[in-house]
């Protein structure tokens, strides 16, 4: 955030304007001269942004606006790019109604907008929405996550890679029997949630892309649907819940590394150990078992899906000790599997260290490394973790 607002001033100049340039120098320094009082109407007519499109890559709001069918009629002041800017204030605001978006949204700066323009009542925004329909929203989402964090100058690589993570969550929805019919809800008398399994960049939290669907269904199966936001370049993270033998060689089959958390169970997830590593962690062998691959037929439908092909990768085993939010320290095993297989260029205690910063998202503060015969290089202080043995 704070590298895309930073503005680069040079000093002022001494030398003479060029010939053609004197007048509207001269212009500027008079009207400067003046005092605010007489250049904040010559300032209002500036074509600039509004701060949430400066919020958006690459003027993403126009873009999907040209992009949209032409034909429909808007108010003369809540026209397609201010719908698109109240429903932005809505959902950084969720808990407002639509008479306090609208003030906050055609309160900020820079809109531009036309004299007299008065703010619009809530229904007039009811009717805009229904207009702008969902294909605007959702394009200006695509064009805007498409864009990496290192294209903006902002976020930060690990080792080259962008590190990303995919998780689930639930979102509360309006009490109403269409959205209780379309996505369920926790029982009954509650509120109807939709759940949302998201690719997100960690050091930004800007989303890469998100799968929606209704909040009894799986996580998994709106991971699924994310393969497409895997590219090269990227490094994901993923809780033990998400680890599939099939998932995971689909997704590192897009060119992007994988370091995603696994049951600690040695039942849970089909590897061997072909060879000890210098730095403690383990090159293995993942090969699916029959009744792995029977579970896969009757997911996939197809009962006549041959075995997966065996497939190496790297496990790192570490545990982080953290304290909870009554005040006890826990610590826990952790066994993360990895597409990085090179050991000298991703040490285990890194990308140990690299995951549990993720892992400590759902935690308090993490109390400091305990445990005896911890002989490696000192950790971040965000993490207190300890190679296993």
């Amino acid at each position: 955030m704070p590298a895309k607002f930073a503005m680069v001033i040079g000093p002022a100049s001494t030398s003479p304007a060029p010939r053609g340039e004197e007048s509207g120098a001269a212009e500027m320094a008079a009207r400067a001269a003046s005092g605010p009082g007489f250049w904040t109407e010559w300032l209002a007519g500036l074509d600039r942004r509004g701060l949430l499109e400066d919020l958006l890559a690459d003027d993403v709001i126009s873009r999907a606006l040209r992009e949209a069918p032409p034909g429909h009629k808007y108010d003369r002041v809540l026209t397609a790019r201010m719908t698109v800017i109240c429903v932005l204030v809505a959902c950084l605001f969720p808990g407002a109604g639509y008479d306090t978006v609208l003030a906050t949204a055609f309160g900020l700066p820079g809109l531009n907008l036309k004299p007299g323009a008065g703010t619009p009542t809530g229904p007039a925004l009811s009717q805009a929405r229904k207009l702008l329909g969902e294909q605007v929203m959702k394009r200006i989402f695509e064009l805007d996550a498409a864009v990496p964090d290192a294209d903006l100058g902002i976020g930060l690589l690990w080792k080259g890679l962008e590190v990303t993570a995919i998780d689930g969550t639930t979102m509360e929805l309006a009490r109403n029997g269409v959205l209780e019919d379309g996505f369920g809800s926790p029982a009954d008398g509650a509120r109807p949630l939709l759940r949302v399994t998201a690719h997100v960049r960690t050091a930004t939290f800007r989303w890469i892309g998100a799968a929606v669907g209704g909040y009894h269904e799986g996580e998994n199966a709106l991971a699924d649907q994310l393969e497409g936001s895997f590219a090269p370049g990227i490094l994901n993270l993923a809780d033990r819940g998400f680890f599939s033998m099939h998932r995971w060689i689909r997704f590192s089959g897009t060119g992007a590394a994988l370091a995603w958390r696994i049951k600690n169970s040695a039942k849970s997830v089909p590897l061997k150990t072909v060879k000890t590593l210098p730095d403690g962690s383990e090159l293995v062998m993942l090969h699916e078992s029959d009744g792995m691959r029977t579970r896969r037929r009757r997911d996939t439908g197809n009962p006549h899906a041959e075995r997966l092909p065996d497939t190496a990768a790297r496990l790192v085993t570490f545990t982080v000790t953290a304290t909870t939010r009554s005040g006890r320290a826990k610590t826990t095993r952790m066994r993360v599997l990895t597409t990085l297989l090179d050991h000298e260029k991703y040490p285990a205690r890194e990308i140990a260290a690299l995951y549990a910063e993720r892992w400590q998202i759902e935690r308090s503060k993490p109390d400091c490394c305990h445990k005896s015969g911890c002989s490696s290089s000192p950790v971040p202080s965000a993490s207190a973790l300890v190679l296993a043995s």
